[in-house]
């Protein structure tokens, strides 16, 4: 018989002797998330492969049932952070592993400039990356070669909404009601610009208000 997500998970975490704040905490995510995810509410979480590492199972068999449970090291691995402290303070671990969702740039579109809480678009697939970012970071594909050649058309970035951007940063923005755009910021005195790494595209500069959809922080790239 083929388990769900939501059983599996429920598995796991009984498998490591956690309630679900326990499990949450060590994870870096709500009760009340692991609880929709135990109950079938939640269909998907980027934090699936966290959740296999806390509680010693295969990430693998987390996700989609493949495989066994057991994943030989990982329950020891997970409780040697246990108590350990740090300069004499308590040492938080994190996950090591997070999942982006990938959207579309017209997913993005309908929520760019909405408040966090809103954004919650149909997600394409998964990006795996370390959890460097916020909760809700997401990736997108460069849509173009403006960005060249530091972003090449088709590579992934990963776009924290929480964070506004300054001078010089990369982000994921529009002008009005224009599409959103992948750019460089560039400030000077009162004025703002968007400046494509590309020298065979124009500096834009912005002339309405700019809603910043986010912030590039990292990109990622797989070669198979």
């Amino acid at each position: 018989m083929t388990s769900t997500l939501s059983e599996r998970i429920q598995q796991a975490r009984k498998h490591a002797g956690l309630t679900q704040k326990e499990l949450a905490d060590k994870v870096g995510i709500s009760q009340t998330a692991v609880h929709k995810l135990e109950c079938g509410r939640s269909r998907s979480s980027r934090r699936t492969v966290a959740i296999a590492l806390t509680c010693g199972v295969d990430p693998i068999w987390l996700d989609n049932g493949r495989g066994e449970m057991a994943l030989p090291g990982a329950a020891a691995f997970a409780a040697d952070f246990n108590g350990v402290q740090e300069d004499g303070e308590p040492y938080r671990t994190y996950p090591l592993i997070a999942r982006i969702p990938l959207i579309s740039w017209d997913e993005l579109a309908k929520f760019c400039g909405e408040a966090e809480e809103n954004f919650n678009p149909d997600v394409a697939s998964w990006v795996p990356v370390a959890p460097r970012a916020s909760d809700r970071s997401f990736a997108l594909k460069v849509p173009d070669d403006s960005m060249e050649p530091e972003f090449y058309e088709g590579e992934v970035i990963i776009v924290d909404p929480t964070r506004k951007g300054s001078h010089n940063q990369f982000l994921v923005a529009r002008e009005g009601t224009n599409r959103p755009t992948f750019k460089q910021l560039i400030l000077h005195g009162n004025q703002k610009y968007l400046k494509p790494l590309n020298s065979r595209y124009p500096l834009i500069e912005v002339k309405s208000e700019l809603q910043v959809c986010g912030v590039a922080v990292c990109k990622y790239k797989e070669y198979q």
